[in-house]
């Protein structure tokens, strides 16, 4: 099971090693290899800079010390740290394959794995009775939590670039389109230590070429793979592809159904992974126990640890003052250039709901024009027209987040925790979703810092329920400094992309070269795109069937793509092959493309006529 909760390897199997699998291993050892010698340079780099300063600041005065003669003992004990880093990292797990939620775990056990070896470390020096100069030793070990957390960041960027181009990584294929499969491809794309990679889907109802999407970051693009067939194509897409596991999802996997699929996946030599589906019960708030060798699913409890509530408000209060007085020029500038910019007040002012359900009037920046309805839809993206030329600045970076301080304050919110949403947004929340409000919402949070982050709330819903499974005090603290660097390169990415084009960019794609094949051979550009929106009554089907007509003369043009909600798939695929029987539409040239939501609606039009 994950860290983020996701039970991807339930059950696995494998028929014999072959070239494919050693290919794996293989991979699978560069990549230990790669983030050990990080790990070993970034503390040998720590030692380096700490020992120059050290020495720099005694030639010049700074520190009234006497130079040793030889660095060799600092060499020594430098290269022994480094070693003992490894050794715990190791034994905590650092070099196995593991996903976390926005890599948080990764993180956090760096920070444990150093504050073990410290200790380690000065057991020995004091057992052995060594003497080496303090600032040295104290400076090494801090700096090398900064560099091994950087270089451990800058590892996960990379290994995410090269997933996404299918160059690294072992090479899965995710069995069934349902919600628990798009949940699955969401968190190995978003976890680059997994070190897997997703080539695409085998589903018995969806089109072949129907593209599957998720968010690779805020700012960044989408990552796109298709479908691929269904399960009776699995020895052929195994072969075209390279698949190295297959991850089996969605309700339709009874016992004999299951049965098939593991006598398929033993003849085509790949190992499975079964995600179980209870209904409505979320597979990322399910938990492994070990019962005598027998695992059984629990629910995780929503409870924070005793004390942590009190802690935590003290250091809301402390927090909140001084990022108020540190940020206290951005509130002065902010102020004169949106009044400068538009008409109206500087504050925006909403009703959102809190803890417990209690209603509250949250603060911001004004981002958008004063005549704007403050309970319109949010914008999908900073090309609104409603949005300022200062608003578009704010929210590029999450500066227009800066006046919550006050209601932080003023108890309303805290630093960390979910994101508020407005009253009629909670009531219509489901049983799952109210659990959201078990604890007091934040200015930042996980769905801020995530990929999903111009996402609807209600949609993710995944981030506030690890938060809340998992709340701690190094959690809240983690969170904030990951929201420092995401601060940092947002703000990067808006000044370049102004800088270099002036406008504002579309969120680009970026298609798997799976998709590319299956999009290429299956429908050539370009091709009419059709909508379809959610069905809220079942006359609405009627309507439906009644532009298939449209659908015939259209298709003898141009292909056509007919965009569904996931729900209503299965339904549109039913009129679909009722209406082939009766008008001469051409199946090859009509498909149905289901969207999860507006972002994977967008990425739909990308090629439409």
């Amino acid at each position: 099971m994950t860290d983020s909760g996701v039970p991807i390897a339930m059950l696995k199997t494998r028929a014999s090693a072959t070239g494919k699998s050693r290919t794996g291993g293989s991979r699978r050892t560069a990549a230990v290899f790669v983030s050990v010698a990080a790990d070993v340079f970034g503390v040998l780099l720590a030692f380096t800079i700490a020992y120059q300063v050290y020495t720099w600041s005694i030639r010049y005065g700074i520190y009234d010390q006497t130079l040793a003669e030889s660095t060799t003992p600092y060499v020594a004990i430098a290269c022994f740290f480094s070693a003992m880093v490894v050794l715990v990292f190791w034994n905590l797990g650092m070099y196995a394959e593991r996903a976390s939620l926005l890599n948080l775990w990764e993180v956090r056990t760096a920070l444990k794995g150093l504050v073990l070896t410290s200790a380690f470390f000065f057991a020995a020096l004091f057992l052995l009775n060594l003497h080496f100069s303090r600032f040295v030793i104290i400076g090494s070990i801090a700096l090398a939590s900064v560099l091994v957390v950087l270089e451990r960041r800058l590892l996960s960027f990379i290994a995410g670039e090269l997933k996404v181009h299918n160059r690294v990584g072992k090479r899965i294929l995710i069995y069934g389109c349902g919600e628990t499969g798009r949940l699955v491809m969401k968190k190995i794309v978003q976890a680059p230590h997994l070190g897997s990679t997703v080539v695409g889907f085998l589903d018995d109802r969806m089109p072949e070429g129907s593209p599957m999407t998720c968010r690779l970051s805020q700012s960044g693009s989408a990552f796109i793979v298709p479908v691929l067939g269904n399960l009776d194509r699995l020895g052929v897409v195994t072969k075209n592809y390279d698949i190295d596991e297959l991850l089996v999802t969605g309700p339709s996997t009874t016992t004999e159904r299951l049965r098939h699929i593991l006598d398929l996946a033993r003849d085509c030599d790949v190992k499975v992974g079964v995600v179980p589906d209870l209904g409505g019960v979320r597979v990322d708030q399910l938990k492994v126990d070990d019962l005598s060798a027998i695992p059984i699913l629990r629910p995780y409890p929503f409870r924070a640890r005793r004390g942590y509530s009190v802690a935590k408000r003290v250091f809301d209060v402390i927090g909140a003052v001084v990022m108020g007085v540190v940020t206290s020029p951005i509130w002065i500038v902010a102020a004169v250039l949106i009044r400068w910019d538009s008409p109206g007040s500087v504050l925006f002012r909403q009703e959102r709901v809190g803890l417990r359900g209690k209603r509250f009037r949250i603060f911001k920046f004004r981002t958008m024009r004063a005549d704007t309805d403050p309970y319109a839809p949010s914008p999908d993206g900073d090309s609104d027209t409603r949005i300022t030329r200062v608003g578009w600045l704010l929210r590029s970076v999450g500066l227009d987040e800066l006046p919550q301080i006050l209601n932080v304050i003023h108890g309303e919110m805290s630093l960390v925790g979910p994101r508020p949403e407005m009253p009629f947004m909670v009531n219509g929340y489901t049983p799952l979703d109210r659990t959201r409000l078990i604890a007091k919402p934040g200015i930042t949070g996980l769905w801020q810092i995530s990929a999903d982050r111009h996402a609807q709330i209600h949609e993710n819903i995944e981030y506030d329920l690890y938060y809340l499974n998992h709340r701690s005090f190094l959690l809240d603290l983690l969170i904030l400094l990951e929201t420092c660097f995401v601060t940092l390169e947002l703000g990067f990415k808006a000044a370049r992309r102004r800088g270099r084009a002036g406008v504002r960019e579309p969120v680009s794609t970026r298609p798997s070269g799976a998709l590319k094949a299956a999009v290429s051979h299956r429908l050539p550009d370009p091709y009419l795109l059709m909508a379809i929106s959610k069905r809220h009554a079942a006359s609405d089907v009627e309507s439906w069937r009644a532009w298939m007509s449209v659908v015939e003369a259209v298709s003898g043009r141009w292909p056509v793509k007919i965009a569904v909600p996931a729900e209503e798939a299965s339904t549109m695929n039913g009129i679909l092959r009722q209406s082939r029987r009766q008008l001469e539409i051409r199946g090859s040239r009509v498909s149905c493309v289901p969207y999860a939501n507006a972002k994977e609606l967008r990425s739909l039009a990308v090629g439409a006529e």
